[in-house]
């Protein structure tokens, strides 16, 4: 046992220190790096223990003549959604109807636990969800005391001949979230101790009692982030299309650089005006099978939205496709009527710009408006 407590310490202590060092990665999803102080929170509560032996089962005691009381301060950090660890310091009141031992037993302790999140990890993260299931794992000490907080033995060491035990401990943390920084939570938990701790004589080598708990409390955040935000991956393809872009520009350029410096004398051109109803046609790449206007795609819709501020009069349609080698004909028409759409909100929602001034269309891949197939997967901005 000594072994494994050891083992199961050292576990605790290399995930506490990895937690600030890994990439945050939760069900095959990629999450942003958050800083050494985010996700942290603290947590109080309170409640019931039972004590558990044959000695404690067999003796003529109603259950509630058994119930203690207890109370606990913890402090803790998810790594990920899935992953997190905290610290407990705990004490309380041990009600024993076991006869040859004291009635009460105070005592003091914590435990160091590992926490797995049960919703997040078998389903899919939600930064608002209330209810969360969280089981832990974990490690921890007691001490015994009297009826007065003093040493068992008050003539003997602080540690030699006193009460005191490792514990082991499970349970269920039912986690309610109330906002972002607060929490209720109600907490089930089981931990087992060595015998001797409530002060009868060691009968084998292998011998524990028990004592199931039942907590309640709330937590707070304490500053920083107290959530995770996806990574948003580049699609390759659109990569390959943007260097396929700059090549293509470093070339013309290299063209342009070897013309000869000096050409003959032209004859003066009259300056064109140009309309301001004239505008170049803007667009917003999407990656394969997503209408999720991706955050470098935003600066098309921001500019289309200054535009029309500047140009009260100004209308847009927005006219979305679907390259033609992925997917079938009724599906990527309705692929390309979803990003036509979400163009559309992003325009109302985030920019202010009026519906009445905004049309759409979608073509589906039955019109390709470029010869490279990747450059098909585009909302177009056509203003009038």
């Amino acid at each position: 046992m000594k072994k494994f407590s050891l083992l199961l310490f050292t576990a605790l202590v290399a995930f506490s220190i990895s937690a600030q060092e890994v990439q945050n990665v939760s069900q095959g999803t990629v999450y942003l790096k958050n800083k050494a102080s985010d996700n942290w929170y603290i947590g109080l509560g309170g409640g019931t223990n039972i004590y558990m032996t044959q000695g404690e089962n067999d003796a003529d005691a109603s259950f509630g003549d058994r119930l203690g009381w207890m109370g606990q301060l913890e402090v803790g950090r998810w790594n990920s959604p899935n992953w997190g660890a905290r610290l407990v310091v705990d004490g309380g009141n041990i009600a024993h109807v076991a006869a040859g031992i004291p009635a009460e037993q105070n005592w003091l302790g914590g435990h160091v636990d590992l926490m797995y999140n049960i919703i997040n990890a078998w389903g899919s993260y939600n930064p608002d969800r209330v209810y969360s299931l969280i089981p832990y794992l974990g490690i921890g000490y007691m001490y015994g005391l009297d009826e007065d907080w003093k040493k068992p033995n008050p003539d003997g060491d602080l540690f030699k001949g006193q009460n005191q035990t490792l514990t082991y401990n499970v349970g269920l943390i039912n986690n309610f979230q109330v906002s972002k920084s607060v929490g209720i939570f109600v907490e089930l938990g089981w931990r087992v101790l060595q015998e001797s701790f409530d002060g009868t004589p060691v009968s084998g080598d292998y011998e524990y009692d028990s004592m199931f708990t039942g907590t309640a409390g709330i937590k707070f955040g304490l500053g920083g982030k107290q959530d995770f935000t996806p990574a948003e991956l580049m699609d390759y393809n659109l990569i390959n299309d943007l260097n396929s872009q700059i090549n293509r520009l470093r070339a013309e350029n290299e063209q342009l650089r070897q013309r000869p410096e000096s050409c003959p004398e032209c004859p003066e051109v009259q300056p064109t005006v140009v309309s301001e109803a004239v505008y170049v046609p803007n667009v917003v790449f999407f990656r394969i099978n997503s209408a999720k206007i991706d955050r470098g795609q935003q600066v098309s819709v921001y500019n289309t939205a200054e535009y029309m501020k500047a140009n009260p009069d100004a209308k847009v349609n927005i006219v979305a496709y679907a390259d033609k080698q992925t997917g079938t004909p009724a599906y990527n028409f309705a692929l390309s009527e979803k990003r036509a759409r979400a163009v559309a909100d992003a325009l109302i929602n985030e920019y202010g710009i009026d519906s009445d001034r905004i049309s759409i269309d979608w073509k589906g891949d039955t019109e390709q408006p470029y010869a490279e197939n990747d450059w098909n997967r585009v909302a177009i901005f056509f203003v009038d």
